[in-house]
């Protein structure tokens, strides 16, 4: 063989080599692509599904703010009427004739409170209670009107101001009240 077919035959091995390494490289890079590729689509998936579930996460946050929002707004509008409510029966019972009722307080004391010693009243009320009992008159007290006695010693007091007995009974009734104020 000649020097020429034998530098032929190395150059043609040569480029059969440098054709398959190329070829083999192609298919790998190939290949890698294909793994690169699959690993961005999967990846890309769970960010959006990740994704997706944050957006839900805050849609049902947001939803639940703002039901929250509506319930404080509703309570306190009806926290508002109650209070109004209260307010006004207060009022009335300021309107009641005040002669009777103290008149039936008085009754009460002395079986409550056979030894009280002192009596309180509003200054409108106090002509009526230092002239329809025996009980020392200790001073006037600010109320809507009602009365307080207290025994000598002053360790034991009956509360009988239109307030307190409003508040008992505005607390013994309150669910009732609110039922039928907000059906």
């Amino acid at each position: 063989m000649g020097l020429e077919k034998v530098i032929e035959k190395i150059q043609k091995e040569g480029t059969e080599k440098i054709t398959t390494i190329i070829t083999d490289a192609e298919k790998q890079a190939t290949q890698i692509l294909q793994t690169k590729q699959k690993t961005i689509e999967e990846t890309s998936a769970k960010k959006k599904q990740d994704l997706e579930k944050q957006i839900e996460s805050l849609k049902t946050q947001e939803a639940s703010g703002i039901e929250i929002d509506i319930k404080k707004m509703r309570l306190n509008a009806e926290k508002d009427v109650l209070n109004t409510t209260y307010q006004e029966c207060l009022q009335m019972l300021s309107t009641l004739p005040h002669d009777e009722i103290i008149s039936s307080l008085l009754k009460i004391v002395k079986k409550e409170l056979p030894d009280a010693a002192y009596i309180y009243s509003n200054k409108r009320d106090e002509p009526f209670v230092r002239s329809h009992t025996k009980i020392s008159f200790g001073g006037l007290i600010e109320t809507l009107g009602g009365i307080i006695v207290e025994n000598k010693e002053k360790t034991l007091q009956l509360d009988y101001r239109y307030e307190t007995i409003a508040e008992i009974i505005w607390d013994r009734s309150l669910k009732e009240i609110a039922e039928k104020l907000f059906k």
